[in-house]
């Protein structure tokens, strides 16, 4: 049972810690990501079991798409908390900072590789006006997620 609230809390405190990053980018002027395209991505993922949507900007919004959005957030946060668990704990990798770092960086690959492309924002958000600018703003963010993702691991071991 430790171990899933261990997940749980490290997943939930990690996202959080992303979430207020994103609050404090925003007042000086670099949006957060997209929270309603996020959910409308879901959505229609699942009523059209398509993962592939890259006109979904076009697609028609839906009442609950932010919320969807956030949600989606928190449960991909809770799937990478489940990956560290496996990588750090299960099969004994040293937890530090340094690898609590790289684990957030690493998580980079997933928005600018897997969730841009796949909403038609490009690799690397290439289909953006600043590409350079959305990767690196995606690395900045992850990495501090990673370290806030060891640190919530921390708490249980």
């Amino acid at each position: 049972m430790n171990d899933i609230l261990s997940i749980v809390i490290a997943g939930i405190f990690s996202c959080i810690i992303l979430d207020i990053l994103g609050y404090l980018l925003k007042l000086i002027g670099i949006p957060e990501p997209s929270w309603g395209i996020v959910g409308r991505w879901t959505y229609y993922m699942i009523r059209n079991a398509t993962f592939y949507n890259p006109k979904i900007i076009d697609m028609p919004k839906f009442k609950y798409e932010i919320l969807l959005g956030w949600i989606f957030h928190y449960y991909i946060s809770l799937c990478w908390a489940v990956i560290y668990y496996f990588v750090f704990i299960i099969l004994g990798l040293h937890m530090s900072y340094f690898s609590g770092f790289v684990f957030g960086a690493t998580t980079t690959l997933a928005p600018l590789l897997i969730f841009m492309p796949f909403t038609g924002q490009g690799l690397l958000a290439s289909n953006t006006e600043n590409p350079v600018k959305i990767s690196l703003v995606f690395l900045i963010r992850h990495s501090l997620y990673g370290l806030a993702m060891f640190e919530g691991f921390r708490w249980f071991t």
